[in-house]
């Protein structure tokens, strides 16, 4: 149902989501890849990992050696679009990325003050969205769009240098590579371009739509196609080397890593296979098709699913580490930095997850589905929303954590199956919002509600479905995600309900160690 979603968004809007990722396993991979990464990119004279292409370098690996938000703050949010697809990239302290014109609003390509968010210049690409994420070297801005161009753009000034015309929409996003632009069409064609003169170098033709990104490693192009392969060509001359076929469309772009071709596909699967001679090493079924690009670091892939879940496997043997669910699809492309996972999902939040075990650190809620990956530089987070906005996080050290919540006030009697009320306050010594988390004792929790002005009184109502005695507490957090202690427990007795006359408490006294006392009395009592 998603994939027939996709083409008619693509049919009607010339606006699919194609959100090619790839990550990193291992550190000498990582250090590879990030080489590679500067030398293609000229970023190599500066001391900050720079995020310079989509998932960050030729081998897509999306990870980062940058810090990265552990306890948030939205640093700036700037409007540029009806709608952003298209993923950041930051260079020497600018943010690059494509939006879609609809509405009131041009199909441009941006250039963002990174610390600021203010616009440095947009250039205008007439009847074409830019859903492709741009990539920098050399002091260039290349980049697709769907009004069947590749641009090159002067990345100070968005002066354009030269444009090439495909044969249809282009929303693969290109990768540099030894003076040549890599990138993929849908007609149906992987391209290979002169970096400084746009002029066609080669070309291949795949079987169907090309809307995966290619990544470059060893003298080889990797791409995926809607003919259902994975592609595996010579990056001097285009020759093919091997393919792979799936058991559908190829939308999510490569990771490489020791080895290895990380991809997903539409047929829900997860493959690994052998980079030199396209062998199938493992493959991992999730519940729905994956459009999302993996991460590798440390031995592990990353990637999202259409099935709302962010998968953690074994780079070796595709074994399941951890999941995360969201509510939405998630076809965004995750990235790795200081041990934490960041990706988007369709459920209209931002999630940070710990890398090893998959817990949440904190979310952010944008309210509309995000599709744009995340990208990270110099300690901020830069992601694009279907909002039209792009944001920009940071961290947030001298965030203060609420004042631990006093203990719960409700009452402390109570009967199986009522439904009790119970409230709490607190404030934050930063005069943030707060959210607020019950724990009843019997296993079941509020979950987060909020968020709540610093100092105002939430209620919560619960009932127990056993008669028992119960530890009710509450935490608070802020916006930010720093969490207070838990309060003092509020001890809350709940009995059985009783009737008529031997509701007293020695009736109940009798009924609860005498449990046929029980049924006689309510033989009796059915007579009154």
């Amino acid at each position: 149902m998603r994939k027939v979603l996709v083409v008619c968004v693509l049919t009607c809007l010339f606006a699919a989501t194609v959100l090619p990722a790839s990550y990193h396993g291992g550190i000498e991979a990582q250090a590879e890849s990030i080489e590679m990464s500067n030398q293609s990119n000229d970023n190599s004279d500066f001391p900050v990992d720079w995020w310079p292409m989509f998932h960050h370098d030729l081998c897509h690996t999306g990870f980062s050696t940058s810090s990265a938000p552990s306890i948030y703050r939205v640093k700036w949010i700037c409007t540029i679009s009806d709608e952003v697809w298209s993923s950041p990239a930051i260079v020497n302290g600018k943010v690059y990325v494509g939006s879609q014109g609809e509405g009131s609003h041009d199909s441009r390509i941006y250039c963002l003050d990174a610390d600021t968010g203010q616009i440095i210049w947009s250039y205008t690409t007439p009847s074409g969205s830019v859903i492709s994420s741009p990539a920098i070297s050399n002091g260039r801005v290349y980049v697709g769009s769907l009004n069947f161009k590749i641009y090159c753009l002067d990345a100070n000034t968005g002066e354009l240098i030269w444009t090439y015309t495909t044969g249809n929409p282009v929303w693969s996003s290109p990768a540099i590579s030894n003076g040549k632009v890599y990138i993929g069409s849908l007609d149906d064609k992987i391209y290979c371009l002169d970096a400084n003169t746009g002029e066609l170098i080669w070309s291949y033709t795949t079987g169907n739509n090309v809307w995966s990104s290619p990544a470059i490693s060893n003298g080889k192009v990797y791409i995926g196609s809607q003919d259902n392969k994975i592609y595996c060509l010579d990056a001097d001359t285009g020759q093919l080397i091997w393919t792979y076929t799936t058991g559908d469309g190829v939308s999510s772009s490569p990771a490489i890593s020791n080895g290895k071709v990380y991809v997903g596909s539409c047929d829900n699967k997860i493959y690994c296979l052998d980079a030199d001679t396209g062998e199938l090493i493992w493959n991992y079924t999730t519940n729905d098709s994956v459009y999302s690009s993996p991460a590798i670091s440390n031995g592990k892939v990353y990637v999202g699913s259409g099935d709302g879940k962010i998968y953690c496997l074994d780079a070796d043997t595709g074994e399941l580490i951890w999941n995360y669910t969201t509510a939405g699809p998630v076809d965004s492309s995750p990235a790795i930095s200081n041990g934490k996972v960041y990706v988007g999902s369709g459920d209209g939040k931002i999630y940070c997850l710990d890398a090893n075990i998959g817990e949440l650190i904190w979310s952010y809620t944008i309210g509309i589905g995000i599709f744009s990956s995340p990208a990270i530089a110099d300690g901020k987070l830069y992601i694009g929303s279907m909002d039209g906005k792009v944001y920009c996080f940071e961290e947030n050290p001298s965030d203060n954590p609420p004042l631990t919540p006093d203990k719960p006030r409700g009452p402390q009697n109570g009967i199986v199956g009522e439904v009790y009320n119970f409230t709490a306050s607190t404030t934050d010594p930063d005069g943030d919002d707060v959210y607020y988390f019950f724990d009843w004792g019997d296993g079941n929790t509020s979950g987060w509600l909020g968020p709540y002005k610093s100092g105002e009184e939430v209620q919560a109502n619960h009932s127990w479905s056993e008669k028992g005695i119960y530890k009710v507490k509450v935490k608070a957090k802020d916006i930010y995600g720093a969490e207070s202690g838990w309060s003092d427990p509020l001890t809350v007795t709940v009995t059985r309900k009783s009737k008529s006359f031997y509701s007293f408490w020695f009736f109940q006294w009798l009924i609860d160690h005498f449990p046929l006392l029980e049924r006689l009395l309510k033989i009796f009592s059915s007579f009154q």
